[in-house]
């Protein structure tokens, strides 16, 4: 118990009766305060049964049952000189800078913390507050900074970095110029997962030879361009874009990371939000994807892109077919396009997962789901005995749906029981495949379990003879 705080109100009650400060029990935000003040003997009290429990502190300055800034400042004034929480390695600062909570994001910080975690959105000078994350967090190895991203502080973060000599995990705000933070590194080849926004700048990967993860907001073409020969080490790449990628830049990008990481497990290419298709689609094709046929190594890969994807299912059979280790596949269930174009994608694509994907978790396509009694039937007996058995989550988007309960009945054969059926809320269609499905799936699944048990008496009745 109390492993990880969240809640501090909660937390100082077990040093000492917490309640409402005099005269704010009708305001909007109410104030807390010891309604006992706390003496060295409830200190030691304190520290002994509940302090040295605590590995993860999670605080935000908007909290969820009222002000704790008088609660704080006792206890600044009542603690021993040692660290408060002592075995504190965590720490998660949500918008503490911008409402007189200094006291608070600084008062739990020691040495022994190693990870941080500071968001603070608001345009405020931090410099200050990184100076002391410096002095009092030296040995820090994963240290993420969401703050605004003024001159001045960018500077200090720079500072910052240079004086944490144990960094492995690093994630900085966006700026105009990373090259900086890199360079300051103590030891580049200890850091291992770097996070943060270039978008037009080329990152000089280089100097991170023993990256395992890479997360970055970056058009696709500089990131092509920042690659170095080699990185031997990099298995993670996510890379989130606001421009609509052309298909070459993507097949440029794909080309690129496969020929630079041969460890490559995990690839996403996703684009932002807000970004919105214009009236002369430019469509991915399969060649466009075909440099990842040589990635045998990855076991995820997304993609997203504003323009549904020109692929068939013999498309997807040539990239099953390559990739058998795949656990998650995702191609761009959801499309900005209108009208909703069509896809050459069918239900029995899942087919080619079924056959050649066995540790597939995850699939998320843009399917064209039509489907009968009669073409169900001829479909389904090309499945191989067991399916889908780890499949835990199928996203079908915006897919097209043209009679629920046939598709109902299709998926309740194939999908195992708890998976996860996801789809666009505004598809009345496919909430109707959702509501039939856990009945169908059940009944299924009965009826396997009995051919199951057919089968093996058979074969137990064939062995007596």
């Amino acid at each position: 118990m109390w492993h990880e705080v969240d809640d501090l109100r909660a937390f100082f009650n077990l040093l000492a009766p917490v309640g409402v400060e005099s005269g704010r029990e009708r305001t909007e935000l109410k104030s807390y305060t010891f309604l006992v003040d706390p003496g060295p003997e409830d200190w030691d009290r304190f520290q002994k049964n509940y302090c040295w429990r605590v590995r993860r502190l999670t605080l935000d300055s908007y909290p969820r049952d009222g002000d704790i800034k008088s609660l704080i400042a006792q206890v600044a004034l009542v603690r021993s000189c040692r660290p408060i929480l002592p075995n504190l390695t965590e720490i998660s600062y949500t918008g503490l800078l911008d409402r007189g909570f200094n006291e608070c994001a600084t008062l739990f910080m020691h040495e022994g913390v190693s990870k941080a975690f500071i968001t603070q959105s608001k345009e405020l000078d931090c410099r200050n507050f990184l100076r002391i994350i410096r002095a009092r967090m030296p040995l820090l190895a994963n240290l993420k900074l969401d703050i605004f991203p003024l001159p001045q502080n960018m500077e200090t973060v720079n500072e910052l970095v240079a004086a944490l000599p144990r960094l492995h995990s690093l994630a900085v705000p966006k700026h105009s110029d990373k090259s900086p933070v890199l360079r300051a590194l103590v030891d580049p080849t200890k850091l291992t997962r770097f996070k943060t926004t270039y978008y037009t700048e080329v990152i000089p990967l280089s100097i991170l030879s023993h990256l395992d993860e890479l997360h970055v907001f970056m058009f696709y073409r500089f990131l092509t361009a920042s690659f170095p020969s080699r990185m031997l080490q990099l298995t993670t790449i996510c890379v989130v874009t606001k421009i609509i990628e052309s298909p070459s830049d993507v097949m440029a990008l794909l080309s690129a990371v496969v020929q630079t990481c041969p460890k490559l497990s995990s690839l996403s290419l996703d684009v932002e939000e807000s970004v919105l298709p214009n009236d002369e689609p430019s469509r991915i094709q399969m060649k466009h994807l075909k440099p990842l046929l040589a990635c045998s190594t990855l076991t995820e890969f997304s993609l997203e892109h504003p323009y549904a994807l020109a692929l068939d299912n013999k498309d997807i059979e040539q990239i099953t077919s390559h990739l058998k280790a795949l656990e998650v596949f995702v191609l761009n269930m959801y499309v900005n396009e209108t009208p909703k174009p069509t896809t050459s994608l069918t239900l029995e694509t899942l087919l080619l997962f079924a056959c050649h994907c066995p540790r597939i978790r995850q699939i998320g396509l843009f399917l064209q789901a039509d489907v009968t009694v009669f073409t169900s039937e001829a479909i389904l007996a090309k499945f191989p005995p067991t399916s889908l058995p780890n499949l835990d989550r199928l996203d079908v988007g915006d897919s097209h749906v043209t009679n629920p309960m046939a598709v109902a009945s299709f998926l309740s054969e194939i999908l195992p029981l708890g998976a996860e059926l996801k789809y666009s809320k505004s598809s009345v269609e496919w909430g109707q495949v959702d509501n039939s499905l856990p009945v169908l799936l059940e009944k299924a699944i009965q009826t396997r379990r009995k051919m199951d048990e057919l089968k093996k008496r058979i074969r137990e009745l064939e062995s007596q003879n």
